[in-house]
């Protein structure tokens, strides 16, 4: 017992000391190896204050390239070591995700004080079934789902093939290929409405047309129908709201095209789907929408319908 757990404390340190290696050359790199070295002498995660042996910093390198597929490389013109396409921990990549998410569950464990002053959003949809759903993708492996919609009056078990998935909002989804489906394209399912999720022994092969980054590229929620098109969309932002925009865009397609006094138009390139009606209504008389028309009749009628509803015509 007493083995096991020096294995476990070993084995928590060696994770931390990964964390940091990888933000440190995140934040700071490419550095030589003696100048991670010297960083690590100066490391609140080196609570021992010894030196990082050459041969444990290679242990390390390994290590983080088989648990997190994340390559740390040396260029030989000047020793200086760099994550190898490090562009893949910017922006919304699932490494950037997973690299984000451990970071803090590491700080967070060496800050049990700060329990209680530290909170997030609940996902409840990531409690049961996400790690199942997520290794079955990473083994290519279909699932057996037991699913109930909230407009279905009973529910049913699908076999999927599991191709990607997506956080919005609080809840995940999952796009798949249902099986003895004639269409190849995937569909939606939400994590929260399923009942059962079990791994199959049988696996898939995923379309080589199917691009998941163009498949989104046109959304801006979780759902896609046959019609939907993408086309611009001209957003007029008011007053403080357009730090709020500048700072966290709508879509990644965003654009500050002009900007006036008290006021900026934003231009998109999406398809405005339900979601992004709802969020538009979100913002009051902070956003006004210019164009499409289309959308803009869609938010003006819904404004009559809140209006008739609490009585203000």
């Amino acid at each position: 017992m007493l083995f096991l757990s020096l294995q476990l404390v070993m084995a928590k340190n060696y994770f931390k000391s990964y964390i940091w290696l990888l933000e440190t050359l995140q934040s700071r790199g490419p550095l030589t190896l003696q100048e991670i070295k010297d960083l690590w002498t100066r490391s609140s995660v080196n609570e021992d204050g010894k030196e990082l042996a050459t041969r444990t910093f290679s242990n390390h390198v390994a290590a983080i390239a088989d648990i997190f597929g994340i390559d740390i490389v040396c260029d030989r013109r000047n020793n200086k070591y760099s994550i190898e396409n490090s562009e893949d921990l910017d922006g919304q990549g699932i490494r950037a995700w997973m690299l984000d998410a451990l970071s803090l569950n590491s700080l967070l464990n060496e800050s049990a004080g700060m329990k209680d002053r530290i909170f997030f959003e609940n996902v409840p949809s990531s409690h049961q079934f996400l790690t199942t759903i997520i290794q079955a993708i990473r083994d290519n492996r279909k699932l057996k789902v037991r699913y109930q919609g909230y407009k279905m009056k009973e529910e049913m078990t699908y076999e999927l093939e599991p191709y990607f998935i997506r956080e919005f909002k609080r809840r995940w989804y999952l796009y798949g290929h249902k099986e003895y489906d004639g269409d190849t394209k995937p569909h939606m399912y939400a994590l929260d409405r399923m009942l059962d999720v079990d791994v199959m022994q049988d696996s898939f092969k995923m379309p080589e047309d199917l691009d998941a980054k163009a498949w989104f590229r046109s959304l801006y929620g979780v759902r896609k129908y046959r019609d939907m098109k993408r086309e611009k969309v001209l957003l007029k932002v008011y007053g403080k709201q357009v730090q709020y925009f500048r700072s966290l865009p709508l879509h990644s397609s965003q654009e500050e095209i002009e900007t006036k006094r008290g006021y900026s138009i934003f231009s998109y390139y999406l398809a405005p789907d339900y979601d992004f009606k709802q969020d538009i209504l979100s913002f009051g008389d902070s956003v006004e929408v210019l164009e499409p028309m289309k959308l803009r009749d869609a938010v003006k009628e819904q404004i009559v319908k809140l209006s008739e509803l609490y009585g203000c015509i």
